[in-house]
């Protein structure tokens, strides 16, 4: 299973972060949700799979959440299911947010075997409005463990209002390199309804390759600038995709491929909401020549409080419809106010650390509105005091404990503290 993981983060995710705008919203938005009522939060989901009509576990995500800020995702976990329990974790990802509350990267380490390493990272970009301007992804170098090799980058151009445009690049397999444009069409709400993807080898020569068209339901009432609100909040969270949803209500999605210069359609995904107008079933058809066929379906299912407690999944066979996985969701409730979703924009206190990860060492720099010299300290993963500084309010940590031993590679906290203000930082070693 963990092999098949990491061949899925490597290979995959760059692939998936290639498709079409459209499509990765909605793919995020249906499987990840967020409650209609801010007094709850996602803490677990449990993801089974059907054998013989037996349901066994499969994987399981645990999210974890800021003690300042109870909205924001501070960590997520990750187990498998093997040998009749849960093994793991056997990867974390923590997201690191701006004064806003977006995403600006997360950084995932995994069980190897011997002990977690980092394996991949995202940096994300945004101009004064929040809106995502630059996103990349980055995996490590599985030879020395050390080097970040660029996989996907994203570069979002915006115009006068709804206008905006999506360049990207991505490593192909071997030597090879892609390159894509993707330029859309907006209805009176300023939600774009069709999108057209330009691929070229060399970011020169451009060839029209693909089209998504969306039609929303009826009832929706989103704008063009939700649909940009998420879809910056959708980059920097694709890692751990949790606590978000649409804001938007499509009836259908259809994506289609150029073909001599005709439109062949490829697949579509079609939509059902209840009275309550909240997505109850998901229908995913591909095009086999002159016809629609079903080829899975996504039944959702909701508590009483309204939020979404499960989803069972089913595929298509000749000898007709089997359950296939299902998806548990829990939540729990919480106490949140307004200034709970966005962080105190000058605290008292701040660290910056630099370079994350660091290798043989680390910059550690403070700054105070208190005046004088704040005390810094260093601590392992498991709360335990490596190293201690006070005559300096920055600081080069040569990734060594007090007693001159090196540190191994894994998580670092970093904690200043001058009268009653304090502030941490997390960061992470590599070797």
């Amino acid at each position: 299973m963990k092999q098949i993981y990491v061949l899925l983060l490597v290979v995959f995710l760059p692939l998936f972060a290639h498709a079409g705008l459209l499509d990765r919203a909605q793919q995020l938005g249906n499987n990840f949700p967020k409650s209609p009522s801010r007094e709850f939060r996602l803490t677990h989901q449990i993801s089974s799979n059907y054998e013989y009509e037996v349901l066994i576990p499969d994987s399981q995500t645990m999210f974890y959440y800021s003690e300042n800020h109870p909205a924001q995702v501070d960590s997520v976990l990750f187990y498998f299911w093997e040998e009749n329990e849960w093994q793991g974790p056997e990867s974390y990802i923590y997201p690191e947010y701006n004064a806003a509350g977006m995403v600006i990267s997360n950084i995932m380490l995994m069980d190897l075997g011997f002990q977690m390493f980092p394996v991949m990272r995202t940096e994300s970009f945004f101009d004064a409005q929040n809106r995502i301007t630059h996103f990349n992804i980055f995996n490590i170098d599985f030879d020395d463990m050390q080097t970040w090799i660029p996989s996907t980058r994203h570069h979002m151009v915006y115009g006068q209002y709804p206008e905006f445009e999506v360049f990207g690049w991505e490593d192909g397999w071997g030597d090879s390199q892609n390159y894509y444009h993707g330029t859309f069409s907006y209805d009176s709400s300023g939600r774009f309804t069709e999108e057209l993807t330009y691929d070229s080898p060399d970011s020169t020569n451009w060839v029209l390759s693909s089209k998504d068209v969306t039609v929303y339901h009826p009832q929706d009432t989103s704008t063009g600038a939700d649909v940009i609100n998420y879809i910056s909040q959708m980059y920097g969270s694709i890692l751990f995709m949790s606590d978000l949803d649409m804001p938007l209500m499509i009836s259908s999605a259809t994506s289609y491929l150029r073909e001599n210069d005709s439109w062949i359609p490829d697949y579509r995904t079609i939509y059902e909401y209840d009275g309550s107008l909240r997505r109850i079933r998901q229908d995913e058809e591909y095009w086999d020549g002159d016809q629609w066929t079903a080829e899975d379906k996504v039944f959702f299912y909701y508590d009483t409080n309204g939020n979404l407690s499960s989803s069972i999944e089913q595929y298509s066979y000749a000898w007709g419809w089997e359950d296939a996985t299902k998806t548990e969701y829990f939540w729990e409730g919480f106490t949140i106010s307004n200034e709970d979703l966005v962080q105190d924009i000058s605290p008292a206190l701040q660290i910056k650390a630099w370079p994350i990860p660091f290798v043989e060492s680390l910059n550690i720099s403070t700054s105070s509105k208190l005046g004088g010299i704040p005390q810094i300290s260093i601590y392992n993963s498991r709360g335990q005091l490596i190293r201690e500084y006070k005559d300096s309010d920055s600081v080069l940590w040569d990734g060594k404990d007090s007693q001159g031993r090196d540190s191994a590679t894994g998580i670092y906290f970093i904690r200043a503290w001058q009268d009653k203000a304090s502030a941490v930082s997390k960061v992470i070693r590599v070797k």
